[in-house]
Formats: structure tokens, C-alpha cells, sequence
């Protein structure tokens, strides 16, 4: 009987034991999804001061503090994604809105330091119709030749070090800032103005010069180009422009266009470009058409449709080519396992068209070039062991209209801060390898 006893107080001790661990580790659950649920409101929040703010938020970023139902304390951090092109700091970096990075003439047309070369498709005219600088206080290209018609001016700028959109998960945007270029109102050039994406080739083939691979002359050379263009028929004296991106394909014997989309009733000053993403892409302009001051932190208006590249495009952008006999490798991965697609060029084009040059003393200024990932801000979480996560990035969509109650749309690209565990389960883990 003794022995009986025993054994039964022994298993109701068990049952009793497991019954109250079972108990723990659902309260435990319940406490970790509490938290894991405090992160995600706490995301949202910051989420919704960057649809209702119409600020441009600094680059140094905006700190929060949430304080959630748990009584804990909870950091946020909004940070605008840092550009990828250029880098102030970096020597070989071309800044297009930097005193004094853009000069003519230099050897060859080509400046080594700063990675850019410059041409013209009239060799009378030499380095003439390029300069830098609007005024004092407002630096560019200044595309500045008022009576030459039939003629292109380019100047094509290396990215160095900093690969293509094919090494990003969500992409890249390449974009820029014209300020005067196609009819508006009484000013204007109604001159066609290109932002051109090529490969990093050398190419000494054309005697225009392209000694860095543009303009295209050689067999399967291709390029992706967005394009901004006055709309003669439109009757819309703020949206008179037309935006379209192309595919231009080099067959051997002249440049073949491929249009891909095309945007009418745009406008023709603010900020604008094309986003880039695996063998996709779209085009926006920034912010209201109406104001072209509204800096790069304002709403994204994108075209209604995508594109796709062709087959043979996304693979010369991401496979080993051979060009004029020279081997360029494809996408690789670096000893740390990151994706690192080949090295890619920015050329500006600006085309005077006889049928369309208004001439007198307008000028072409183009300024503010840019390559960001495709989002505008990245939103961190602050855990309690002063560790810092990206709980998730955003992006402002439309114009802002406080007045009427309308305000950004913003996009999230993924789940707000649930990649990271629970504050308990987070110290734990903390604890248990500080024990180690």
C-alpha cells in the first residue's frame, strides 16, 4: 500500500509539475506575441507620421519613443535611405550639384578622377555647350547653346563601386532634376532630354568618342532609357510634357528604339526617373506637378503600367558579354555571399531638334542626380539590449493635401518589425549566450 501511495503521489506530482510548466509556457507565448504585437503598433505609428507629415524629413532622420501597455519603453527610428550614388565622400564620385566637379576642357574629353566623359555630335562646337552652374548658388549641367539644331550633347558618368539594381531586393531608382528644358509657359528649350543607363565598357570604336561606351556603336551594345519630351499638341500649359522609357539596341549598323512605356500630360520640372527592379520597370515624377521646388522627399507618382525588358536586355545586364572583343563578367557573389551585379553608367542626353528648337536665351539645366534603392525610408525598432533592427521601409505615394483631409499614402514593402522575436524571448536569448 505504502509503495502504491508513493508511486500514485508521485505521478500526481508529475501531472502537477508538467500542468504548471504548460501553464508558464503559455503565459510566456501570450507575453512575447503581447510585445510582438506593441512592435507592430509601434511601426504603424511611425508609419502614420510619415503619410501625415509634409516635411521633408532630415537626413539625420526622426526618433520616437513608444510607450506600450506592457510599460516598456520602445525606440523608433525614421531614417531617409542614404542615396547609393553619389557619395559625397567619395573621391571618385561625380556630384552634378557640387561646385566645381563638372569641368571643361580636360584631356580627352574625359576627367579620370571623376569618372565622366563629354561629347557632342557636332565636333565644330567642342566642349562649348556644356558647362556647370545655373548661378551662384545653384550648381548642374548646363547644357547652355542657344542656336544649334540637329545636335546632341552627353555627358556619361561612372557609378564606381556601387554594381547595378540586379545585386538589390526591391531594386534601384535612377533620377534627376531638370529645370529647364521643355516649353513652359514663355521659358523653355523644347529640346528632348535622356537619362541613359549603360554597362561600364570601354569602347574607342566611334569617333564621336564613347571611349566609356556611348554613344551605342558596337553589335548587342544596349541601353535602358527614360526619355522626358515637350507634348506639341498638348493644351495643358503646366502637364506638357511626355515622359517614355526605351530599350536602344545597337544591330550592327544603327541604333534600334524599343519603346517600353509611354506617359503623357506630365510635367517638366521636379524631380523624375525611372525605378528598376529584376526585369521590370516603371516611371515617376515627385511630388505636385504644379510646384517644381518639392524636394526629393515628397510623394511618388508612378506610371500606371509597368514594363519588362527583353530576354536579351535583363541578360546583357546581368550575364558576361563580349563587346569589340573585350570579355565583361556577369553576376557574382562576393566572398561574403552578397549579390554583386556588373558596374553600370548614367549618360545625360540633351537633343536640340531642328522642328522643335525654340533657341533665344533659354538654356538646358539638369541637376540633383540620384541612385537610392527603390523606397525612401527605412524604419528601426530599438530592443531592449541596444540592439537596432529595420522593422520594415516605406514609401510616400501621391501629393499632400492637408486642407481636405488627404494626406500621403504610404506603401510597406513587408510585416512591421515581426523578423524579430519578442522582448522576453530577446533577453532570454541575450542571457543565455552572455552565459556561454
Amino acid at each position: 500500500m505504502l509503495v502504491t501511495v508513493m508511486i500514485v503521489t508521485a505521478v500526481g506530482l508529475l501531472f502537477g509539475a508538467g500542468a504548471l510548466l504548460l501553464f508558464r509556457y503559455q503565459c510566456q507565448l501570450r507575453i512575447d506575441r503581447q510585445h510582438e504585437m506593441e512592435k507592430v503598433y509601434a511601426v504603424r505609428s511611425a508609419l502614420n507620421y510619415i503619410r501625415t507629415c509634409d516635411a521633408n524629413i532630415g537626413d539625420s532622420g526622426k526618433e520616437f519613443t513608444y510607450f506600450t501597455n506592457s510599460e516598456r519603453s520602445l525606440g523608433l527610428f525614421v531614417k531617409p535611405v542614404e542615396p547609393i550614388f553619389p557619395v559625397w565622400t567619395n573621391e571618385s564620385h561625380f556630384v552634378m550639384q557640387r561646385e566645381g566637379d563638372f569641368r571643361t576642357p580636360c584631356p580627352k574629353q574625359y576627367d579620370r578622377k571623376r569618372d565622366y566623359e563629354y561629347g557632342s555630335t557636332d565636333t565644330e562646337l567642342g566642349d562649348s555647350g556644356i558647362y556647370q552652374g545655373l548661378n551662384s548658388s545653384l550648381y548642374g549641367l548646363a547644357f547652355g547653346d542657344t542656336t544649334a539644331t540637329n545636335t546632341k550633347w552627353w555627358v556619361n558618368i561612372g557609378m564606381r563601386g556601387t554594381g547595378g539594381w540586379l545585386q538589390e531586393d526591391y531594386g534601384r531608382r535612377y533620377y534627376f532634376r531638370p529645370l529647364s528644358f521643355v516649353e513652359v509657359g514663355a521659358g523653355g528649350t523644347n529640346d528632348i532630354v535622356r537619362l541613359c543607363i549603360i554597362r561600364n565598357l570601354t569602347n574607342s570604336f566611334n569617333a564621336a568618342g564613347c571611349r566609356h561606351g556611348w554613344p551605342l556603336s558596337q553589335r548587342n551594345e544596349r541601353a535602358i532609357v527614360f526619355e522626358i519630351a515637350p507634348r506639341q499638341s498638348s493644351g495643358n500649359a503646366t502637364n506638357n510634357a511626355e515622359m517614355a522609357l526605351y530599350e536602344y539596341v545597337h544591330n550592327g549598323s544603327f541604333v534600334e528604339q524599343i519603346q517600353l512605356l509611354r506617359w503623357s500630360d506630365r510635367p517638366s520640372v521636379g524631380f523624375m526617373g525611372m525605378q528598376l527592379a529584376d526585369d521590370k520597370a516603371t516611371i515617376f515624377y515627385i511630388g505636385n506637378a504644379t510646384i517644381n521646388t518639392i524636394p526629393d522627399g515628397g510623394g511618388y507618382n508612378f506610371s500606371e503600367t509597368s514594363a519588362s525588358f527583353s530576354r536579351r536586355t535583363y541578360e546583357y545586364f546581368s550575364s558576361p558579354v563580349v563587346i569589340g572583343g573585350i570579355g565583361y563578367p556577369g553576376i557574382s557573389t562576393n566572398s561574403e555571399g552578397k549579390v554583386q551585379a556588373p558596374e553600370l553608367r548614367a549618360v545625360f542626353e540633351v537633343e536640340a531638334a531642328s522642328d522643335q528648337r525654340r533657341g533665344g536665351a533659354n538654356l538646358d539645366f539638369l541637376t540633383n542626380f540620384k541612385v537610392t534603392p527603390a523606397y525612401q525610408y527605412d524604419v528601426f525598432v530599438e530592443h531592449p539590449a541596444l540592439v537596432t533592427n529595420r522593422a520594415t521601409v516605406a514609401q510616400k505615394i501621391g501629393t499632400y493635401n492637408r486642407g481636405q483631409g488627404l494626406y500621403y499614402t504610404v506603401l510597406t514593402y513587408d510585416t512591421h518589425g515581426t523578423e524579430h522575436k519578442g522582448f522576453r524571448r530577446d533577453e532570454r536569448e541575450a542571457e543565455r549566450r552572455a552565459g556561454r
